[in-house]
């Protein structure tokens, strides 16, 4: 593509990200996963709690939480403390993972409706094909989180453990230290590209790895997660304005900007395959997403892919 094209793409996407009140939708996504947190964490701690690994994972995702604000961990250091020490995880490991899956599925399936908005589709799915793909790409969401979960026990004493039964001894988490990151990163990656490839109804020519979209959303996040960290750390002082639960607070506004993030991607994804549509000059040449009016249609506006 042209100069001329890349900038169009820029600015109907940027365009697009507020004609689609995607900032008030990434606030009603931030309030269904923290809807979904509690009981995703308490399946987790339970299948943990089960392996035996619920305190070594404990002390890290509290280790993280305090890098990022005293006061987040503070707050949710009692409730992550009482679930691991309970006696009942292998009891509770059933009904937290048939809880987080539900509770969980409320927020793919709003992020679903999000890109649909994005790609001006109506969802027209059934709701027995709608419904378990829905649930299949929350446990595909949770397996990944749980992953990463996993990578954060990994670090510290049980790798260099590993690397001693393997002849690596305290090398091991040298090395481990600097690869896991470019791991976390790929899992990152495969969650996006899961999500914006399952959740709209748009038919999708194949399964992309990485996606321009992904890419931009990837970076945002990473950009955001950054800024975010390195602000509270140095000029907030939301602690002295809303007190104990100004941790909270900033976890709620991080969760915001992480789902901006993701639909500023999806945007990219929806205006590149506009522009490629418009550089054909055929709306349904060398694309199975093909141009159809919807009862959903606007004056002034209109749906420019077909539901898959």
């Amino acid at each position: 593509m042209t100069a001329l094209n890349r900038m169009r793409i820029v600015k109907g996407a940027l365009r697009r990200l507020l004609d689609d009140e995607c900032l008030d939708r990434a606030a009603g996504l931030s309030f269904y996963a923290l809807l979904s947190a509690a009981p995703a964490i308490l399946a987790m701690v339970s299948l943990l709690g089960v392996v035996g690994e619920a305190e070594s994972t404990t002390e890290a995702v509290l280790s993280l939480a305090h890098d990022v604000s005293a006061e987040a961990a503070s707050a949710i250091r009692p409730i992550i403390v009482e679930l691991t020490e309970s006696s009942s995880a292998g009891a509770t490991l059933i009904g937290s993972l048939a809880l987080a899956i539900w509770s969980s599925s409320k927020y793919i399936g709003a992020f679903g409706r999000a890109l649909n908005t994005v790609y001006r589709v109506e969802e027209t799915r059934p709701y027995w094909k709608f419904k378990p793909l829905m649930l299949l790409m929350t446990v595909l969401t949770l397996i990944v989180l749980a992953t990463l979960g996993l990578l954060l026990v990994l670090s510290g004493p049980i790798a260099e453990s590993l690397g001693g039964l393997i002849g690596m001894g305290p090398a091991a988490l040298l090395i481990w230290n600097v690869a896991k990151w470019p791991i976390f990163v790929f899992f990152i990656m495969l969650l996006i590209a899961l999500l914006y490839y399952v959740t709209p109804n748009v038919k999708q020519p194949r399964f992309r790895w990485v996606s321009l979209g992904a890419l931009i959303a990837l970076i945002a996040l990473l950009a955001v997660s950054f800024g975010f960290v390195l602000y509270i750390n140095n000029f907030s002082n939301y602690n002295v304005t809303y007190g104990s639960i100004g941790g909270v607070i900033v976890g709620l506004a991080w969760v915001w900007m992480v789902n901006l993030a993701l639909l500023l991607g999806a945007e990219f994804d929806a205006e590149i395959e506009r522009e490629r549509q418009r550089v054909a000059g055929d709306a349904g040449e060398g694309a199975t997403r093909q141009p159809t009016n919807l009862t959903r249609s606007q004056p002034g506006r209109r749906d420019d892919f077909a539901p898959g």
